[in-house]
C-alpha cells in the first residue's frame, strides 16, 4: 500500500513539472491536474461497508476527465454468519463527464472499472483469495466553492463478479459516494506562478 502511494506521488510531481512550461504559456489555465479521494457507501445485512479510493486525473479540458487509482476495503468489525470478514483491494480506472449547473455547482457522470482481488478472513486467520472485478456508472453533484478543492456527493452502482467459492455473496450494490478533490494544479500555480492562477485574474 506504501508503495502504491510513492508511486503515485512520484508520478504527480513528474506531471506536474512537465506542465509548468504549458500552465506559464496559458494566460488561463484549467486545472489539469488533481486527486480524488472517495468513500463508496454500501450496504449488507444493515452494516455499513466502506470502499475507499484514491484517484489521481488528468483533465483532458473542460468536459472531460480520464484517471487510475486504487480501491481497498477492509472491514475488522463486522463478522458474516460464516464467521468471515471482507476484504477487497483493486486497481480502477475511470472516465466522466462533466456540465456546469451554477458558477460554483456542476454535475459529473462517471464510468469506473476496475479489477483485483476479494479476500476472506476466517476466524482462525486463515486467508481464502479470490478474484475480484467491477463496473460503476454513478453520478456525482460538485461544489467548488473552495480555492484548492472540491466537495462532492452522489450515488451510483457498482456492477461486481467476483469468485463465489470465496464470498457467496452478491456485491452488485447501490453506492453512496462521498469526494473530496484536490486541484494540484491550483495550488502550484498559486505557491509558484501567482500570475498564471485563476485566483488572480482580473475577471474571476
Amino acid at each position: 500500500m506504501r508503495t502504491f502511494y510513492f508511486i503515485i506521488t512520484i508520478l504527480i510531481n513528474s506531471i506536474l513539472f512537465s506542465q509548468e512550461g504549458k500552465i506559464i504559456a496559458n494566460s488561463r489555465p484549467f486545472n489539469e491536474i488533481g486527486i480524488r479521494l472517495e468513500i463508496k457507501n454500501f450496504f449488507i445485512d444493515g452494516h455499513r461497508f466502506k470502499i475507499q479510493e484514491i484517484k489521481p486525473y488528468y483533465k483532458l479540458n473542460e468536459k472531460f476527465k480520464i484517471g487510475f487509482g486504487y480501491c481497498s476495503l477492509k472491514d475488522e468489525n463486522f463478522y458474516f454468519q460464516d464467521s468471515t470478514l471482507l476484504r477487497i483491494n483493486s486497481s480502477n480506472f475511470f472516465g466522466s463527464y462533466n456540465w456546469m449547473i451554477s458558477e460554483i455547482i456542476s454535475a459529473e457522470a462517471t464510468l469506473d472499472f476496475g479489477i483485483g482481488r476479494i479476500k476472506s478472513v476466517n476466524i482462525d486467520d486463515s486467508i481464502d483469495k479470490g478474484s475480484y472485478s467491477f463496473f460503476e456508472p454513478a453520478i456525482i453533484i460538485n461544489y467548488s466553492g473552495f480555492n484548492f478543492f472540491n466537495l462532492g456527493i452522489g450515488s451510483g452502482i457498482r456492477f461486481t463478479r467476483n469468485d463465489k467459492s470465496i464470498f457467496s455473496r452478491n456485491l452488485t450494490l447501490p453506492t453512496i459516494i462521498l469526494r473530496f478533490s484536490l486541484k494540484f494544479t491550483e495550488i502550484y500555480n498559486h505557491f509558484l506562478h501567482r500570475s498564471n492562477t485563476s485566483l488572480y485574474l482580473d475577471n474571476d
